[in-house]
């Protein structure tokens, strides 16, 4: 997620760059609540802070709750979707029956004014109805003191939790007979890390000098993690190994790096 906040961004800028005269301002708007929740990501990640970097975070935190709501329309359930369309057909019909009595050189106008008319009422259900009010949204205005009590953000980071929970768990529930398959999680994960330690030691022997067998020795470098990462196994569709992110995706958009920086 965090390599995706560094292109974020500017494709959503290269998306909104040709707005109408009814998008300009929303757009603009979306680009501000988008900015600004990436730029408090990316401050919080840093290992130590100032006073200055956490009243920047803060700045970062409230503008972001000032215009998420230009998200709210997706961000809505059901039963209020079904009102919404409900509002929609009832304008609909009240407004054909209207329609008729109208000359046609009129209709066109009308029929624009009472589109504009139906989707203000229509955000007005939905921002009535419908909130923000996740536990993620809320923790956002709490990082000041929890800086302040605890230390920077990321040593409270869940996504080790979540390595090991595939590494520890799902990967043992794969290899399992799916019967007793706790047991045998258990069991996989205890051998995995024995061997893991032995080898350890053993790499720390041949390091110190000790005279070890040579199967021992010949395990230990065939064993042994390669130097490069391996290449990526999954290539997405449509990728170009000519481009790496937003500013080499804009030639072939038409659209130059300065216009990208500037949005």
């Amino acid at each position: 997620m965090r390599n995706l906040g560094r292109c974020l961004l500017g494709v959503l800028a290269v998306a909104l760059r040709q707005p109408d005269s009814t998008q300009v301002q929303p757009f603009r708007r979306a680009l501000t609540c988008v900015r600004s929740l990436l730029d408090l990501t990316m401050m919080a990640q840093n290992r130590s802070h100032t006073p200055e970097t956490i009243s920047y975070m803060e700045e970062y935190g409230t503008q972001f709750h000032e215009t998420k709501d230009i998200f709210l329309e997706f961000h809505i359930s059901k039963r209020t979707q079904e009102k919404a369309d409900a509002l929609r057909k009832v304008l609909g019909r009240q407004r054909a029956q209207m329609r008729e009595r109208v000359p046609s050189s009129q209709r066109r106008r009308i029929h624009d004014d009472d589109r504009e008319e139906e989707n203000d009422q229509r955000m007005e259900l939905i921002h009535s109805e419908s909130n923000f009010s996740l536990v993620k949204m809320h923790l956002i205005s709490h990082f000041r003191d929890h800086i302040y009590m605890f230390g920077n953000l990321p040593m409270y980071s869940t996504e080790y939790g979540d390595l090991a929970h595939k590494e520890q768990i799902k990967d043992g529930w794969r290899r399992s007979n799916k019967i007793d398959a706790a047991r045998q999680i258990l069991s996989s994960y205890g051998r995995q890390h024995a061997i893991r330690m032995r080898t350890l030691n053993l790499e720390f022997l041949q390091r110190a000098g000790a005279d070890l067998p040579t199967e021992v020795v010949e395990h230990l470098e065939k064993t042994r993690p390669a130097l490069t990462p391996p290449a990526h196994q999954r290539i997405l569709k449509g990728r170009r190994d000519n481009m790496h992110d937003v500013i080499d995706f804009g030639p072939v958009c038409e659209i130059s790096p300065e216009t990208i920086c500037r949005k």
